[in-house]
């Protein structure tokens, strides 16, 4: 994988931390039915997590 890193003329930030990634997909706690959007999903880190609990999740990336 490329070496990415945060823009921060863009404001980003990319979510590392393992505790708080499953204490949001617990907090949308999604279902199979569920079509999802990830807004920024940097380095893939929520994606991960979410995409064995739906079926749809559509991601959106500016960079």
């Amino acid at each position: 994988m490329a070496d990415h890193r945060a823009r921060k003329d863009l404001g980003q930030h990319f979510l590392v931390d393992a505790n708080i990634i499953a204490s949001i997909v617990r907090a949308i706690a999604p279902t199979p039915n569920d079509q999802l959007v990830e807004i920024g999903p940097g380095l893939g880190a929520l994606t991960s997590a979410l995409l064995p609990h739906c079926n749809h999740l559509d991601v959106i990336e500016i960079d």
